[in-house]
């Protein structure tokens, strides 16, 4: 056997234990990925379409315009519709939903499956309509609105509202008739048409609860105010100032006046004390017997006359007493301050005499 016999019969028998090495490895790898591919699809089935929590109740489901997918999952998972709001994230971004979800009210079941859950978040909107709170609005005013908007619960929301107090600070030194006056958040809310009165009020005091953020809160702690009085002068500012700009200055002669006893004399409380809204008040007007009648009873009114916007309420924090203990209305709306009787009623005959 010559050299070249040798070299090839020494080398045959590793090339062909090296082939059948390489044909092996690589079938272990094709098996092996096939077993992956087959446990990924089986725990994404599980997960899309079969895994569920426990729970067989309907909750109700606010999905704000600024909504995040994230706060989408997390909310759904918080009220038990689905059990991971990672898995829903994945698959809304799998599939292309994620975008997709709308702001609006749903009405949902719980216990849903991720795939159920997406299909419902497009299906389970529930028709609802946009409602705008003015601020300062009675109780009345708003019923009146949800009237007109429809909403199957304006029927009897007055009545509901008159006995529903869940938020510990709306309780004052007194009881009041109408315990919701004045804590139903003046804003604009998409309420589902098929509302009750009840789930209305929830919705409203839900975000006067969130209105009053920690640091408003605080601010009133450091000026010794408690919630009830905040949202009862607030209300009264509200209801006296048509600008802005004469917030602040009204809020301090209503603080003036109560830091040395005298009756604060607002024509806004007289005004929801008669029930109804009139051009000009009358002496027998400010003479009527109820509790809300701030010209014939020292301190403040049993509790608000109507719902604050959030700067009438800053207003009232940022105000102290000042120097002006009297104020009147302009033709324009605008207010004059001044800081005797005398310097008012010289104020107001010559307002009188412009008109």
């Amino acid at each position: 056997m010559d050299d070249k016999d040798k070299k090839e019969s020494d080398q045959g028998p590793k090339d062909i234990f090296t082939e059948d090495h390489h044909w092996g490895a690589k079938r272990i790898c094709r098996v092996g990925g096939v077993i992956l591919v087959c446990l990924f699809c089986i725990l994404g089935i599980y997960f899309y379409a079969i895994d569920r929590v426990d729970l067989h109740g309907d909750v109700t489901l606010q999905v704000p315009k600024n909504a995040t997918g994230r706060d989408i999952a997390d909310e759904l998972e918080a009220k038990g519709v689905i059990r991971s709001s990672t898995i829903f994230r994945i698959y809304a971004r799998i599939l292309g939903n994620e975008k997709d979800l709308q702001s609006g009210m749903y009405r949902l079941k719980q216990g849903l499956t991720v795939m159920q859950a997406l299909k419902e978040m497009h299906s389970g909107k529930m028709e609802s309509v946009m409602v705008t709170v003015p601020e300062g609005y009675t109780v009345h005013q708003i019923a009146e609105i949800l009237k007109k908007s429809g909403i199957a619960g304006a029927e009897n929301f007055e009545e509901t509202a008159a006995g529903y107090g869940p938020l510990k600070f709306q309780y004052g030194p007194v009881a009041v008739p109408i315990k919701a006056e004045g804590f139903l958040f003046a804003d604009t809310y998409d309420i589902p048409k098929e509302y009750d009165a009840k789930q209305i009020c929830d919705l409203m005091y839900k975000r006067t609860d969130t209105m009053l953020t920690p640091d408003i809160r605080k601010q009133a702690e450091e000026k010794k105010m408690t919630l009830h009085t905040l949202m009862t002068l607030a209300s009264m500012v509200e209801r006296e100032a048509r600008f802005r700009e004469d917030q602040i200055p009204i809020a301090s002669v209503m603080l003036k006046r109560l830091e040395i006893g005298m009756p604060l004399q607002i024509d806004a409380t007289i005004q929801y004390a008669l029930g109804s809204q009139k051009e000009e008040l009358t002496i027998a007007d400010t003479k009527i017997d109820s509790p809300y009648n701030t010209y014939i009873h020292n301190g403040l009114p049993p509790g608000p006359i109507g719902a604050p916007g959030l700067d009438a309420i800053q207003s009232v924090l940022a105000a102290q007493p000042g120097e002006y203990l009297y104020y009147v209305a302009q033709a324009d709306g605008h207010h004059v301050f001044t800081k005797s009787y005398e310097e008012h009623q010289a104020e107001t005959e010559n307002i009188y005499r412009q008109q």
